[in-house]
């Protein structure tokens, strides 16, 4: 219960986030080894908000797991996000 509610906390505040925003975001977590409850509910957001916005995030993501090994950026063309 409380992490779905920090789940809807933390989406509600990254919805409102622009898509170039919410890629900024991802990069700033790249590499980064730390994980937490926060943390995966951070991620799963991110993912989903972008996801939302109709954003491809196949480079980054399986639908099970998040690859944070290398920075994102977002091919406007195509709609996806690619790596860098």
């Amino acid at each position: 219960m409380a992490r779905t509610y920090r789940y809807q906390k933390i989406r509600n505040s990254i919805a409102k986030l622009n898509v170039e925003s919410l890629i900024e975001e991802f990069n700033a977590l790249v590499c980064k080894r730390y994980w937490t409850s926060a943390r995966a509910a951070h991620d799963a957001a991110l993912i989903d908000s972008l996801i939302k916005k109709g954003i491809d995030v196949s480079a980054i993501y399986d639908g099970r797991a998040i690859s944070f090994a290398k920075r994102i950026a977002l091919n406007h063309d195509m709609n996806k996000v690619e790596l860098v």
